[in-house]
């Protein structure tokens, strides 16, 4: 967002110089309910400053010459914040994105304020899906992985948009740079996308899930009547991401630990 508009009307709270123009540190209120504070020279934003956008974003970083330069935090109204690194205003290098809770949802580069190249989009499990992000900015792709959250397991293929479409299953083996190294496991079967409807839970039969298939193993329970149940097979912490069922996270807390 760009108030700085010279067709814009303005009010100036602070000092002037003899043109009656921002010098000093200053508020500048736009028309458009935008406001600016931080330091001016003869008129234009040099040093430390921050605008407070009309929604409730804020955008703040090191001016010279009007333009934002360096290290910026851009801090969404619901709280999340994108640090990024800018160049005469525009995101222009490294960047790391943190939602409300401080919990990072993104890292990667930008140029000219769109993604580029290698990206990391995390979801609220730390699961990740990794790759070099299309000319939009969209991770969509042949080169594309989806990592799950014990930062090693992957599914490694074709995406559309984040979305798999067909993948292998790999190991992460390495990252380099923020480059990542998958190492795909030899005669994986081919895994592909099968949204559920309201009358079909699965057009195909499905594979088992590799990342639930080491954690967790359906029995029959030693407790009389309880019927089937769903228990551990490793040692974990609680709260833990164990298993996917159709979308559904099912976490430590959530599992049976079977006695022998």
């Amino acid at each position: 967002m760009d108030s700085d508009d010279e067709n814009m009307e303005e009010i100036v709270e602070g000092p002037l110089d003899e043109d009656d123009q921002p010098h000093g540190f200053c508020t500048v209120t736009y028309s458009s309910s935008d406001r600016f504070e931080g330091m001016f020279v003869h008129g234009e934003k040099n040093g430390r400053g921050k605008f407070f956008f009309f929604d409730g974003s804020t955008l703040e970083g090191f001016y010279v010459d009007d333009a934002l330069q360096g290290q910026g935090v851009y801090t969404y109204e619901d709280g999340g914040a994108l640090h990024g690194t800018y160049v005469d205003g525009e995101l222009n290098g490294p960047a790391q994105e943190y939602d409300a809770d401080g919990r990072l949802v993104f890292k990667g580069q930008y140029k000219d304020n769109n993604r580029c190249g290698v990206c990391w989009v995390y979801y609220p499990d730390r699961g990740c899906v990794v790759g070099e992000v299309n000319e939009d900015g969209e991770m969509t792709g042949s080169s594309v992985a989806y990592v799950y959250p014990d930062g090693r397991t992957a599914l490694y293929g074709s995406f559309v948009e984040g979305e798999l479409i067909e993948a292998r299953l790999a190991t992460l083996s390495s990252v380099e740079n923020g480059r990542p190294h998958f190492d795909i496991v030899p005669d994986s079967p081919v895994y592909s996308y099968d949204k559920s409807t309201s009358s079909c839970i699965a057009a195909h039969g499905l594979l088992p899930d590799p990342y639930e298939t080491e954690r967790v193993y359906v029995a029959d329970s030693l407790i009389s009547g309880a019927g089937e149940g769903l228990f551990a097979k490793i040692d974990t912490e609680p709260n833990t991401v164990m298993a996917f069922y159709n979308g559904v996270r099912i976490t430590h807390s959530e599992v049976r630990e079977r006695e022998a």
